[in-house]
């Protein structure tokens, strides 16, 4: 018997538009439609999100990042992933890079973070598209490595540290340890890697500390650190947020509620007021203000189809409450679930998302 099958699967799963405005994006991740566009029934090897992020760096180079689920029972490798990059004349791509992902292999039902960026500078690339073109089988890599996380450090900069251990019997070789970042949405999007390797190997019941020092991309509102050596791989291991420091100013979305104005039930055509709470604390002297968008997203429950947006704008300031509120009409009945996220004036989050509320209208 064959131990391992060899699989070439040419897989065109998936061609996704990624346009660079983010609130574009917002609806259309939030109703999860990744799985009836990539994987079907949920079988095969997909991209976790419909709409990976994507952004241009210092240096002029767009790059595209995206998270791939093996939904096999069994450990895949060499996965290969295009990415197309356009302007806004032609449908016709003006750069075309193939990449991989940054695990080589990915346990059964595990995932990998992508991360491929254009060939060149270009200024004019507007939009990408990512295909998955194929992977094939590979043998099990045990979970022999595990990681102690120390503190994840936030200012103008990330500083993470750790402790990684050889758990088996053999030396653990060509060691690379991945700080992965990510966002508010559902599923999350990956919008950072930072990687480095190790420069020696670690001996059987061994450990070894390690730091990873990079830029923070503000978008970032939760971690998880990945290792992998030639022989071995560890488990997703996730930083855990009393493990987190910021030195400069924590802003909390809190105390979420809704109220139906009108009515003692919510009933269609009856106005929703959607309250929270907001607070920033800050850790420096130098006095700050900060200008917020309060969003409301109101989906129904059993599609996830997105049934309103609203939002309201206003400044924060240190040491200080600010409750915005949003009022929703409702126009059909249903289950419908109320989410709220806090935003600054360039899109970026500034918080966690707010407590999720569950709420059934009725008809009358």
């Amino acid at each position: 018997m064959v131990k391992y099958l060899k699989l070439n699967f040419l897989l065109l799963l998936l061609l996704i538009l990624i346009p660079f405005s983010t609130l574009d994006g917002f609806a259309q991740i939030q109703n999860e439609v990744t799985k009836s566009g990539t994987g079907g029934s949920g079988e095969g090897v997909f991209f976790v999100n419909t709409y990976p992020f994507s952004f241009k760096d210092g240096k002029g180079y767009t790059v595209v990042l995206g998270e791939i689920f093996n939904n096999h029972n069994f450990p895949i490798t060499d996965v290969k992933i295009r990415v197309n990059f356009y302007n806004n004349i032609s449908n016709e791509p003006i750069d075309s890079v193939l990449g991989d992902t940054i695990l080589d292999s990915i346990p059964a039902l595990g995932t990998s973070p992508v991360i491929i960026k254009s060939s060149a500078p270009n200024s004019a690339i507007s939009r990408v598209d990512m295909t998955l073109l194929g992977f094939d089988s590979s043998p099990v890599k045990p979970l022999s490595l595990s990681i102690i996380t120390n503190s994840l450090k936030i200012g103008d900069s990330l500083s993470f540290s750790g402790i990684i251990t050889n758990n088996d019997t053999m030396d653990a070789t060509d060691i690379k340890i991945h700080l992965v970042s990510v966002d508010i949405f559902d599923p999350p999007r990956v919008v950072d890697i930072s990687s480095i390797n190790l420069d020696n190997s670690i001996n059987p019941g061994k450990s070894q500390t390690f730091s990873i020092n990079t830029t923070l991309n503000p978008k970032s509102v939760n971690y998880y650190i990945l290792a992998e050596s030639e022989n071995y791989l560890s488990a997703k291991v996730n930083i855990d947020t009393k493990d987190i420091s910021s030195e400069s100013k924590i802003i909390t979305l809190n105390d979420v509620t809704s109220t139906n104005i009108k009515q003692n039930n919510s009933i269609i055509f009856s106005p929703i007021r959607i309250d929270a709470q907001i607070f920033m604390q800050e850790f420096t002297s130098i006095n700050s203000e900060e200008h917020y968008v309060f969003y409301v997203q109101i989906k129904e429950a059993e599609s996830g189809l997105v049934e309103f947006i609203g939002k309201s704008s206003a400044v924060l300031y240190e040491n200080s409450r600010e409750n915005p509120n949003i009022i929703w009409i409702p126009e059909n009945e249903g289950l419908f679930f109320i989410e709220t996220y806090l935003w600054n004036t360039d899109d970026v989050t500034l918080s966690s998302p707010g407590e999720i509320l569950i709420i059934n209208i009725n008809t009358e």
